[in-house]
């Protein structure tokens, strides 16, 4: 695995990991709501990986690619 796909993963935890901070925020700073915030908090972060798998898969691919042109040079 190569710089780029570990840099593509990283940057989808430290995303899901600052939506839940918000999320937690959120929650923390409006307690009457917490029973509603939080679960959007959850859809938020399953939202923001999902925008985050393609890009992680598309360099995950292109290392894929270039392993296999390596071996065939």
């Amino acid at each position: 695995m190569s710089w780029r796909t570990i840099a593509e993963f990283c940057y989808m935890l430290a995303s899901a990991g600052v939506t839940y901070l918000i999320t937690w925020g959120s929650a923390w700073s409006y307690p009457q709501g917490a029973h509603t915030i939080w679960p959007i908090g959850w859809a938020s972060i399953a939202i923001v990986l999902a925008l985050g798998f393609k890009p992680f898969w598309d360099s995950w691919r292109i290392d894929k690619l270039s392993a296999v042109q390596r071996r065939d040079d």
